[in-house]
């Protein structure tokens, strides 16, 4: 008998609304594949987690509030890998192979979470823990914004119909992933592959100093890209005591809130600067826009995009660069940080078979 589950459709659609998933979503669909991976995506509050089958089939995804501490944080992540594995193996699918996002640096050849601070790790080897819990299946750690950038690249192309990216493409491109979260950074997806620098630090945009005389950042440094164009940026311009502060300051800003505008217009302005610093030193000819903050979806898209045309317009440097076309949306019904480290896992498994 064939097996069948409720799977999620990786679905995107490039164009004026961005990416965005088919969000009628879930149908029955038929298990074709043996070989199966998991991908986990730790983040600072929740924890997201998919099954893959080999093909890049998206099986089934779970979501839980994520933990705090070295031992906190490994318990978790295996016991929803195992929740992961055993609905595989019901299924009849052979887990080969678990791959892991996680925030912080990572040593990527180690498995060393070096430092994840929203988590409270420190040099902590997440893949030897792991492997205690699951043993015999390679796990692979990565930084988690550089498995989302490749998450979001294994959807380009997949549901497109306008036509402008094919799948055959996409592996001929450069693409950036701009992650508007807690934090501000970008991960590069070069011809397929994540692009980590020498040092492993390559798409540390945030902690770019723009403002000789801004605010305190928490890398050390003063003026910080981060301090005004992300999640804890945002939070510290305009503190809320309920719900998340970039919808408190967009509905404060549609009740007339002159301040209000004021402080959008510079996180705006500083979420523009990051596209332009993308374009002009990594040069990718498609930039997606991810993360908390990319949950507002296209309205943020669209403040981005006119205050990239403002700038244009006295300069003829920055309308040659074309950015307003290069951006897209993330989906936001779509785990595609656990995607990419799924896909890792696999990348690894087919190098090695």
């Amino acid at each position: 008998m064939t097996a069948k589950v409720r799977e999620e459709k990786p679905c995107l659609q490039h164009g004026m609304n961005g990416l965005q998933c088919n969000a009628n979503g879930q149908r029955l669909t038929t298990v074709k594949h043996r070989d199966a991976f998991i991908g986990i995506d730790v983040g600072g509050t929740t924890i997201e987690g998919v099954l893959i089958d080999e093909a890049g089939g998206v099986i089934t995804t779970r979501r839980s509030d994520s933990a705090q501490g070295d031992d906190a944080v490994a318990k978790q992540t295996a016991m929803m890998i195992d929740g992961l594995r055993v609905l595989g193996s019901e299924l009849g699918l052979a887990l080969v192979g678990i791959g892991i996002g996680i925030p912080g640096t990572v040593d990527v050849e180690t498995g060393e979470v070096v430092n994840a601070v929203n988590l409270g790790i420190s040099h902590f080897n997440l893949e030897s823990r792991i492997a205690q819990f699951i043993p015999g299946v390679p796990i692979r750690i990565e930084n988690d914004v550089n498995a989302a950038a490749l998450g979001a690249w294994t959807m380009l192309g997949k549901c497109n119909p306008r036509g402008e990216i094919k799948n055959e493409m996409k592996n001929e491109m450069k693409m950036a992933f701009l992650n508007l979260g807690t934090g501000l950074a970008c991960g590069i997806v070069d011809h397929g592959h994540i692009d980590h620098g020498s040092t492993g630090v390559a798409g540390e945009i945030g902690h770019i100093p723009v403002e000789v005389h801004g605010y305190p950042c928490a890398c050390g440094q003063r003026g910080c890209l981060e301090t005004v164009a992300s999640g804890s940026g945002v939070a510290k311009l305009w503190p809320t005591r309920h719900g998340y502060a970039l919808p408190a300051l967009l509905s404060a800003v549609q009740r007339g809130d002159q301040s209000a505008r004021t402080i959008l217009n510079t996180v705006i302005q500083g979420m523009s600067m990051a596209v332009m610093i993308i374009a002009m030193s990594i040069d990718p000819q498609v930039i997606v826009i991810g993360g908390g903050l990319a949950r507002s979806g296209q309205p943020l898209l669209d403040a981005i995009t006119a205050d990239l045309r403002i700038r244009a317009q006295s300069s003829a440097f920055i309308s040659g660069l074309r950015l307003p076309q290069r951006l897209m949306l993330a989906p936001v019904s779509l785990p595609i940080g656990a995607i990419g480290a799924a896909t890792i896992a696999a990348d690894r498994h087919r190098i090695s078979s």
